[in-house]
């Protein structure tokens, strides 16, 4: 599709009263000062074409106003431009009409609108079915990438990602099929959920963050509960070995009973008698202890396992007030930037040019001595007055167009330094806003974790409540088994004491057995208690492992979904960079950099001979801009008109007269409007 301008016409659109025509060339060069309509020539162009000015932006103010700001009304707006599209001359027509009505009631008729309508070749057309013609022609907003380089380069300006995205639909390279093709990155959309790949590997980012910091806590108390003492300082082998030692030292009391005289043999039945019901007595009073044992040792376990939570919180709270304390000094730095860029603008806001030599130059008279000569006191010869008197003009008029020059120059001056504060003072005021959040996020974060604090602590302390109310041993007065055991034991060893054993060593060795069985007793009851207690921490080690585990996979799985992001975003626009770069000769597009630590970002430059675009020189700015519109042109099989703003910043010996595609530049000059073959 080959696309060329060969007129312009305007008729009461923006500055341009009366019709007037421009005629255009294969080079044609638009000059002029300010203001003069050299922009408006080619928003014009744009706003028929594809209802938009050059920027991309919507047009406004179409109608010619005076002075106090009233726009004409009761005028057609007409612009009209033709076109050789594919050797066929196309004459588009736009008019835009104003309604008017008569509210009831009134006399007046009031403003209610406008409506714009086309002509092509003389044929009506609507707004709709214009613009499915256009788009049979050429997508419209192909068309603003193709024509100035400045609708994408401010997109870019703005988000790389968008650019790179319009980059992307004009080369007709997709995302999806990109991932058809290397089927290894079928999970990428699965991983984005919707979101750019920037986007998600900052979430990803993010979680990582906090799934590491889950993870640590997970190990602290994982190796915490590995290194934990369970309570016991003698193993169960050594306890056993005890048991078995006491044992021996009970069988050596019945060889000895059994070397006694049988005379002893009641005796001996009435004190075993109460032997056993002692030891039913002690092991009653250890099962009833048991549960005493168990009960301390929760407790114990909870208390312990809010103090690890304490701990980690008291990390929290450093990192919330270290947080807190860097947002409150960005907070003032970006408070005083803003403070200091409302100073600068006040002062010079109130700056204005010194017109008093200007006014001085416009109130100089002619001097009419000088018409006089001072030799002969004769006036002069008439061509002698009419030269002084036009030199004189020409001096006042000289000097005083360099004194506007000298305005106008000190009001852009004054505009670009206002501009810049603004920019200072709004970066300062954004900055200022997420200091401010970044406060609040820190201050809340600190309120929460001193709640975790204030209620694990609580908790802490009516746990340790509990634990001091529970009995070091426990009682069994009220336990009915026990007292009557007591009670039986009681009325049997005063029996016995009235009995004759017939031997004293007889006694001694019960003594000795009862000692025996209770130390045994004791023995058993620290077995029991052991193996509770490693059971238990047993099954809280699994679980920690399992939780652990999970996490450290859950950490393995981000960082997974990360790399594999990296390593789809490098491939992708290697194979982007791949597709379209072959098209454009004066630079080159940047899709990748990486970042101190190595990692791929995402960016979308133009390089010129390993400079940005944003670095370049004037000329090569615009050479650039000339490169992208044709290479983009070239890549979609268009030829349409380039047009090219501020073309004086292009030494004239660079610009590219052999071009297939017609160039139009635009440079401003101190004269009337112009539009000329170069």
């Amino acid at each position: 599709m080959k696309i060329r301008l060969e007129s312009l016409t305007l008729e009461n659109y923006k500055k341009f009263g009366a019709p007037v025509a421009f005629q255009f060339h294969d080079q044609t060069k638009i000059s002029g000062k300010n203001k003069e309509g050299k922009s408006t020539l080619e928003n014009t162009y744009m706003e028929i074409l594809t209802g938009k000015e050059v920027d991309g932006t919507q047009p406004d103010g179409i109608r010619p106003h005076g002075e106090d700001g009233k726009d004409l009304n009761r005028a057609d707006v007409v612009r009209e431009v033709t076109l050789d599209i594919d050797g066929k001359e196309t004459t588009i027509r736009k008019i835009t009409k104003q309604k008017w009505r008569k509210p009831h009631g009134q006399t007046e008729e009031v403003l209610d609108g406008n409506t714009t309508s086309f002509e092509i070749n003389g044929k009506i057309y609507g707004v709709r079915a214009f613009e499915d013609f256009m788009k049979k022609i050429v997508d419209p907003v192909l068309f603003l990438l193709c024509t100035n380089a400045n609708y994408l380069i401010s997109i870019i300006k703005k988000s790389t990602s968008d650019g790179r995205e319009i980059i992307e639909k004009a080369a007709g390279f997709s995302q999806e099929k990109f991932i058809e093709e290397n089927p290894k990155y079928s999970k990428i959309l699965e991983i984005t959920n919707g979101h750019s790949v920037e986007d998600s590997v900052k979430i990803l980012r993010k979680q990582l963050s906090g799934s590491k910091k889950k993870l640590e806590q997970k190990n602290t108390e994982l190796k915490y509960e590995q290194t934990r003492d369970s309570g016991s300082q003698i193993e169960v082998s050594d306890l056993e070995l005890a048991i078995g030692e006491w044992k021996e030292k009970i069988a050596e009391v019945d060889r000895q009973e059994q070397a006694l005289d049988e005379a002893v043999k009641a005796y001996d039945a009435a004190n075993s008698e109460i032997l056993s019901l002692k030891s039913k007595l002690n092991e009653l009073a250890n099962s009833a202890g048991a549960g005493l044992r168990e009960q301390r040792s929760e407790l114990n376990q909870k208390i312990s396992e809010l103090n690890i939570q304490n701990r980690g919180y008291a990390n929290d709270m450093k990192l919330a007030e270290m947080d807190l304390k860097h947002a409150h000094m960005g907070f003032e730095r970006h408070k005083a930037e803003l403070e200091k860029a409302r100073a600068d603008y006040s002062a010079a806001s109130k700056k204005t040019f010194d017109e008093t030599k200007l006014h001085e130059i416009e109130a100089e008279q002619f001097d009419e001595d000088s018409l006089i000569c001072p030799e002969c006191g004769q006036v002069r010869p008439e061509s002698q007055r009419i030269n002084l008197r036009e030199t004189f003009e020409q001096s006042k008029s000289r000097r005083i167009k360099e004194q506007e020059k000298a305005r106008e120059a000190f009001n852009a001056e004054l505009s670009k330094m206002l501009d810049s504060i603004t920019e200072i003072g709004n970066k300062a005021s954004s900055d200022l806003k997420v200091a401010q959040e970044a406060k609040k996020e820190a201050k809340q974060k600190i309120a929460e974790v001193r709640k975790q604090i204030l209620d694990t602590s609580a908790e802490i302390e009516r746990l340790c409540g509990e634990l001091d109310k529970l009995p070091k041993e426990v009682d069994l007065s009220g336990n009915a088994e026990y007292q009557e055991l007591s009670e039986q034991i009681k009325k049997k060893e005063f029996a016995l004491s009235a009995m004759d054993n017939g031997s004293e060593k007889r006694l001694e060795l019960r003594q000795e057995r009862y000692i025996y069985l209770n130390e045994i007793s004791k023995l058993d009851a620290q077995i029991q208690k052991f193996i509770a207690d490693e059971e238990q921490k047993e099954r809280k080690l699994a679980k920690l492992k399992a939780e652990f585990d999970n996490q450290k996979q859950a950490v393995a799985d981000i960082e997974r979904n990360i790399d594999v992001l990296n390593q789809f975003s490098i491939e992708k626009n290697a194979a982007l960079a791949e597709k379209i770069n072959p098209y454009f000769h004066h630079f080159q597009f940047s899709f990748l950099e990486r970042t101190i630590e190595g990692n791929p970002v995402e960016t979308c430059k133009m390089v010129c001979s390993g400079t940005d675009y944003s670095n370049l020189n004037g000329g090569d700015k615009k050479l650039c801009e000339v490169d992208l519109c044709r290479g983009l042109q070239e890549m979609n099989g268009l030829n349409l008109p380039i047009w090219i703003d501020e073309a004086n910043t292009i030494d004239s010996w660079r610009i590219p007269m052999d071009m297939e595609q017609q160039l139009i530049l635009i440079s401003r000059e101190d004269d009337v409007l112009k539009v000329e073959e170069m």
